[in-house]
């Protein structure tokens, strides 16, 4: 029977298919058991161009002469990763200990600065393929209150060597903080999530906000003025900056480096993170408070889990395949799994006649976000057929046999 327009759906990049009896059609050629594209009876063809405009044909065939039969393709659909933008504390505080206090001539490689760039390094190299990092200091345009609209380090692939020598060029020859600020803190949550509306890829967002302390820096200030804290107009100006951002889509994670002893910062610093819409899970801060290099590494690693794998891109599936379709990924086992537990990017999105959407959301508390973010769920793919088909998710399911 001769097969109607459109019943298969176009693909744009083929894994080795699955299914029940795929066979594909050589290169430039229709494939099936006889006949012609034309004619209909006890054969037929099956094959559809290839829309990257090589190989020819790319069979998608089902058996000769059976009505409304096709087998079913899979898109690779890979995990995005996060674009978290450092907003970096450089501060003349930062040259003090972990425990706040100030060294005769600098702490050096105790300061604070020393215990933040130390694990920054740390965590941006070891993550730095399955993460976009990106650095900007405040303040980073004079040792006052100066913030500029640019970044040290632009958020991309691969920056943990950027980012490392960024940090070396803000640091003294004793380890501290080299010619350290003011704490222009809301300029900088602005700046960076102005810079975050200006990247144009599809992927999650983020600002990771380290400071040691209460903002500074009201509009135009001067002298004292600049750096009297507690400002509570400023802390509030800086809570209403981090509650823009994540309104433009930006959440913004804190971490207080040595501040769970000062009554003030741990009350605004909470604010923040609350503000954020990340706070800390399970803790008894709202905000990561970090008193030493391993702690911090410890909260930026889960920062880390929580923001990496769970958004996936779906972009390149075509928007007809979404009429009947599967998302799957291999667990631990080797085994398939069918993906069920997510949403689509954007929402209302996801089915003709509504456009395609960019991403599928995996549940953050879902089993297949947790098995994607601990690796034990690889190998995801959109799996889809003709309208009507059984999708196999796995081909020794007995259900799937020709």
């Amino acid at each position: 029977m001769r097969r109607l327009p459109n019943q298969c759906l176009p693909i744009f990049v083929l894994l080795p298919l699955i299914g029940c009896g795929f066979s594909p059609g050589a290169p430039g050629e229709a494939s099936g058991t006889g006949g012609n594209s034309t004619t209909s009876g006890t054969a037929g063809t099956s094959g559809i161009s290839n829309p990257l405009g090589t190989g020819g044909d790319v069979g998608l065939t089902g058996s000769a002469g059976t009505t409304g039969t096709c087998d079913q393709a899979a898109v690779t659909i890979n995990p995005l990763p996060p674009d978290i933008l450092i907003v970096e504390d450089r501060s003349g505080s930062m040259n003090d200990d972990q425990t706040d206090t100030a060294c005769n001539g600098g702490c050096g490689a105790r300061s604070k600065w020393a215990l933040v760039t130390a694990a920054i390094n740390q965590v941006v190299m070891g993550t730095d393929t399955k993460v976009n990092w990106g650095l900007k200091f405040f303040a980073d345009a004079d040792a006052q209150c100066g913030v500029n609209g640019g970044v040290a380090v632009g958020v991309a692939t691969k920056t943990s060597a950027a980012i490392a020598a960024a940090i070396t060029a803000s640091t003294s020859g004793n380890g501290g903080v080299n010619n350290g600020s003011y704490t222009p803190t809301r300029k900088a949550v602005n700046a960076g999530d102005a810079y975050l509306m200006g990247l144009q890829d599809t992927n999650p967002k983020y600002l990771l906000l380290a400071t040691d302390g209460l903002p500074n820096c009201p509009d135009n200030c001067s002298g004292n003025a600049c750096t009297n804290t507690p400002n509570a107009a400023e802390t509030a100006a800086v809570e209403a900056a981090i509650t823009a951002a994540q309104g433009d889509g930006f959440k913004t994670f804190v971490v207080g480096i040595a501040t769970g002893t000062d009554p003030s910062a741990n009350t605004a610093l909470n604010g923040f993170a609350m503000a954020g819409g990340e706070p800390q899970p399970g803790g008894a801060t709202q905000y990561y408070s970090v008193t030493d290099t391993a702690s911090l590494v410890t909260a930026l690693n889960q920062i880390v889990g929580i923001v990496a794998s769970c958004t996936i891109d779906v972009s390149k599936v075509p928007a007809s395949a979404l009429g009947n379709f599967k998302i799957s990924a291999t667990d631990s086992t080797g085994k398939p799994v069918e993906i069920t537990d997510y949403t689509f990017d954007p929402p209302g999105t996801g089915a003709p006649p509504l456009p395609a959407p960019n991403n599928i959301i995996l549940n953050p508390n879902g089993t297949s976000c947790m098995s994607l973010t601990n690796g034990s769920y690889t190998n995801f793919k959109f799996n889809y057929a003709c309208a009507g088909q059984t999708i196999c998710i796995d081909p020794n399911d007995p259900g799937c046999a020709p």
